[in-house]
């Protein structure tokens, strides 16, 4: 049997039918978290982040975020007690939502909080830290990578 046009044809056409039906079947199985499911009432407070994030931008110390071995967060010591900051710190993972973490704000004397890596998957984290401290709120983020 010798190969012709007729052949390279069908040839094409079916190649082309199994690639589009692989291409179909794979994107049906691919799962697509939306980043939040209240979406909606969280773009109509949008205007109260910008407010938080004004006030800690305002700041002279700012939060200072290392991850060396955990997480470490320290807050600014010159606005209040270690006692009066209250809050929430999300680890919000874009790609996963079943992999954020939120934890209560915490600190110790030194203004300082940790957070363990060891549950936390490899990848690409937000760090969303949502304080207050003396009735002002305050709203600082920062990408994380966790090796």
């Amino acid at each position: 049997m010798k190969f012709n046009w007729g052949h390279g044809i069908v040839l094409v056409i079916v190649t082309g039918v199994i690639g589009f039906l692989s291409l179909v079947f794979i994107t049906t199985r691919e799962r697509i978290d939306m980043v939040t499911d209240d979406y909606y009432p969280k773009e109509l407070k949008y205007d109260e982040q910008i407010t938080k994030i004004k006030n800690y931008n305002a700041l002279t110390k700012k939060v200072v975020i290392t991850s060396d071995k955990g997480i470490q967060i320290e807050f600014p010591d010159n606005i209040a007690d270690a006692n009066a900051i209250i809050g929430k710190v999300h680890l919000y993972r874009p790609s996963d939502k079943s992999l954020d973490v939120e934890k209560e704000i915490k600190l110790n004397p030194d203004y300082q909080m940790s957070l363990s890596s060891d549950k936390l998957k490899k990848g690409k984290y937000e760090l969303i830290i949502e304080w207050e401290a003396n009735g002002q709120p305050y709203l600082t983020k920062q990408e994380l990578y966790i090796d």
